[in-house]
């Protein structure tokens, strides 16, 4: 259970911080690692899931907090500067840290071992695992590493930003002779990526069925002296050091984002500056003294790990220990009723919305959209959006196909989405050698929007056939995280996304929208209409609501809106998985909203709105969370979902959210929260299950709209 909050970290504003905010959120995602109700397969996922989030956490957000207390900032909406968040996030992320490792100590690996597998310290290999591990060192890994010496003539190298580190003393060996390159007394060697981090060992004759591994650290420390022939190794003593992931594009030089990119991310990754140093324990002071002055940080800057560094690794153990049984079943997901054995979706689409759940419900309908628009030879043009796909992406292969056959095909594809700007950057060449409109982002904002427009000649005319969603184009997180899929032939949303692309591409300015709504042109002003109009829509005996479900909400403006629509009487009902700025329940400002998380199997992603609008109801979903940079900074997309039967079905997304008592967690105004249980006599409900057996019980033949009568939209003030 997270932990109050010490007297001095309460926020002296109606405003919480959004960093604070941040590890509560992984707070929360740790207690399902240290669940013992869990599978440990699925407790190993989500601690390294933590630990991975908390790298990105201090490469970008820790990053951004130290160039401003820099540049001298001061307080903030939240009543805090700089300097005192970066000191109750050190507090914060130190005992996170220390959570993630105590965990694993008492908890996981205890379990596995049980389970039978084995995570070994050097002190428990026997002499034939030794032999076993110098062979495999010999034979396996020797050969990927590079020993970077550091003397006069070899001055410390700039390390790979996340790799494990090791920092070799050595000691010449009397009487080998003259060395013709010199004499050193440290050694840099990193962490082979290419070898996994649990290594394999055989069986033991008495115990066959124990599988049993060693940590990689370990086996270059015990064998160090193979790689450095003619050195005694007098010590070795891993680290890591993580950098700022901020890349500094400048957009409106001559040229392209394309080529800028590149230089940039080449630049990055030499000029970097390190952001913290992680030790292992036992790190001699002269040792840690010695790394950050050549890394350039501050004694602050530097953690003495409580345990194994990069527990991101952790992600290796089910895979490599295949025990489908320590694991929850998986969910494959169900087919969508409109396609039981449809062949076109072009004619399905012609004949209904259709709104696709995932990862309840394949991603595949989407893929075959594309892939049956590439070899149509009535296809004309296809417009996409592209943020985050993935490595194998069979939609973005499905438009280089369509290119190379000689449809239109305009890709807008977003460089600057971090951490995967290589990788939109490969794509976006293939994109191009195929012929393909490529456009590599908008001058000034990030584009976010997840929109496909089809264009298809048909006997009565050019039809346009639409996708948007509140998740990215990609086929792999569409199996983790839970996301919306809008599909509709309605020739307003066809409109209306073809002005969108002529705006993105073209510069045009925008048509008068039928449907939709942009940022950062309208979002904000059309999120704040629809906040007031429903302020004045409530009435004592009738009064409004507002319900909505998003990543997070941080938009002081926004945030002030609900705290007015509260105060109004507008019962205001909000699902925020992640950072929550706003404090539910104050006396006098907020005491008609409630804010909950779902923290469950998978990733809680899509934005959905939903007002009474005095009786008139309407239901939105949006690429969109309520964030400054989502309303000011970046193309996103806001959309009414109209079809009765889709709109159920997105509001038995927040019904099945509202209603859980296994997975929610309940705000509080100081920004803590309480996980629910199930009340006496009351049957446990978790809605991600709730929600994937009616995905699977539609996909049995019925289209039903609340199958078993499981939970009923809602349609009146809760």
């Amino acid at each position: 259970m997270a932990k109050r909050l010490p007297p001095d970290s309460k926020p002296s504003s109606d405003i919480l911080n959004r960093d604070l905010s941040w590890i509560a959120f992984n707070s929360r995602v740790q207690e399902q690692a240290e669940d013992a109700r869990l599978p440990i397969m699925d407790r190993i996922k989500f601690a390294a899931i933590v630990s991975s989030n908390l790298d990105e956490f201090i490469m970008v957000r820790v990053a951004l907090i130290r160039r401003r207390r820099a540049q001298g900032e001061g307080v903030g909406e939240d009543g805090l500067t700089p300097a005192m968040i970066l000191e109750r996030l050190d507090r914060e992320v130190t005992e996170l840290f220390a959570r993630i490792h105590k965990n694993f100590d008492r908890g996981i690996r205890p379990s596995l071992s049980r389970e039978g597998l084995d995570l070994l310290e050097p002190d428990q290999w026997t002499r034939a695992d030794a032999l076993y591990l110098r062979d495999f060192f010999n034979e396996r890994v020797l050969p990927v590493l590079t020993p970077l010496t550091v003397d006069p003539s070899h001055p410390f190298p700039l390390l790979a930003n996340g790799a494990v580190h090791m920092l070799l003393r050595v000691r010449q060996k009397p009487k080998e002779g003259a060395k013709f390159y010199g004499e050193t007394d440290t050694v840099l060697v990193e962490l082979p990526r290419s070898v996994r981090r649990f290594v394999a060992l055989p069986p033991l004759p008495a115990e066959p069925e124990k599988r049993r591994f060693v940590w990689l650290e370990d086996i270059l420390s015990r064998f160090a002296g193979e790689l450095m022939r003619g050195y005694e190794i007098e010590g070795a003593y891993p680290f890591r050091i993580l950098r700022d992931s901020e890349l500094t594009v400048d957009e409106a030089r001559e040229g392209n984002l394309l080529a800028a990119m590149e230089e940039e991310l080449l630049r990055h990754r030499h000029e970097s500056p390190a952001v913290r140093l992680s030790v292992a324990p036992g790190t001699p002071l002269e040792i840690v003294d010695y790394l950050a002055r050549h890394g350039r940080l501050e004694l602050r800057d530097v953690v003495r790990s409580p345990g194994r560094l990069e527990m991101r690794a952790l992600f290796e153990l089910p895979e490599i220990f295949n025990r489908p049984d320590l694991r929850e079943p998986a969910w494959p997901p169900a087919s969508h009723p409109a396609f039981e054995g449809a062949t076109d979706v072009f004619a399905v689409m012609r004949e209904r919305d259709v709104l696709l759940s995932h990862p309840y419900q394949s991603f595949d309908p989407l893929v075959r959209l594309l892939e049956q628009a590439a070899d149509d030879p009535e296809t004309l043009a296809i417009k996409i959006t592209l943020y985050r796909v993935s490595g194998q992406s069979p939609l973005v292969r499905a438009l280089i196909r369509a290119a190379e056959r000689g449809k239109q095909v305009t890709a807008l594809v977003e460089l600057r989405a971090r951490f995967d700007e290589a990788a939109n950057i490969a794509w976006a060449k293939r994109l191009d050698a195929a012929g393909a409109h490529v456009i590599y982002g908008v001058l000034g904002y990030k584009t976010h929007s997840k929109a496909c427009i089809i264009v298809r000649r048909e006997p009565g005319g050019l039809t346009r056939y639409c996708h948007l969603g509140t998740g990215n184009y990609n086929d792999r997180t569409a199996r983790q995280y839970t996301d919306l899929g809008y599909l509709t032939s309605r020739p307003a949303f066809g409109a209306d996304l073809s002005g969108f692309f002529n705006v993105i591409t073209g510069y045009s300015l925008p048509p008068p929208w039928q449907r939709i709504e942009m940022a950062p042109l309208g979002l904000r002003s059309r999120t704040l209409h629809l906040i007031r109009r429903e302020i004045e829509k409530s009435a004592p005996q009738n009064p409004g609501f507002i319900r909505a479900k998003m990543n997070s909400l941080t938009d002081p403006g926004l945030i002030r809106a609900l705290y007015g629509a509260s105060r109004a009487g507008v019962k205001v009902s909000l699902l925020v998985r992640g950072i929550c700025c706003l404090r539910p329940g104050v006396k006098g400002l907020s005491e008609n909203i409630t804010v909950r998380s779902i923290v469950d199997k998978f990733l809680e992603h899509p934005r959905i709105f939903h007002y009474r609008n005095g009786g008139t109801e309407e239901v939105y979903a949006s690429s969109a969370d309520w964030m400054e940079r989502n309303m000011d900074k970046r193309i996103e997309l806001l959309f009414p979902i109209l079809d009765p039967e889709c709109r159920g079905q997105a509001l038995r997304h927040l019904d099945a959210g509202f209603a859980d008592n296994t997975s929610a967690w309940v705000s509080n105004g100081e920004g803590r929260y309480r996980r629910l249980s199930p009340r006496k006599g009351e049957a446990p409900f978790r809605s991600q299950e709730a929600l994937y057996r009616e995905a699977v019980q539609a996909g049995q033949a019925t289209r039903q709209a609340a199958p078993n009568g499981m939970f009923i939209a809602q349609t009146s003030a809760p």
